[in-house]
């Protein structure tokens, strides 16, 4: 299991960074876009910490920047919220964040 919680948040980290680098490409150079390569890539590199509870400490943080770029995103782009896609958003995190917390931290 801790083998599939390593490859979800990687695969998660790698797709988040495709869609900010390609965003980039689309809409040119956007601060935005570039904060969701730079979290994306520090999720990948969060799982390279040896030390398990910096890990989790640091993905956690990756998370909550995660959170506040889509909710930006979603203000700049549509001006509105859409409160169903970040609860399901948020609720992935949570997830995430307990499978690290249950195979990989204990």
């Amino acid at each position: 299991m801790t083998i599939i919680t390593y490859v979800l948040i990687g695969l998660y980290a790698v797709l988040t960074g495709l869609a900010g680098t390609l965003q980039l490409k689309q809409t040119g150079f956007q601060v935005r876009s570039l904060l969701f390569v730079a979290v994306s890539i520090s999720m990948l590199a969060a799982l390279f910490i040896p030390n398990k509870n910096n890990m989790i400490i640091m993905l956690i943080a990756a998370f909550i920047l995660l959170h506040i770029l889509a909710v930006a995103e979603g203000i700049m782009t549509k001006s509105q919220i859409t409160y169903s896609h970040h609860m399901i958003r948020f609720i992935a995190h949570i997830i995430l964040v307990l499978l690290v917390y249950n195979f990989i931290v204990k």
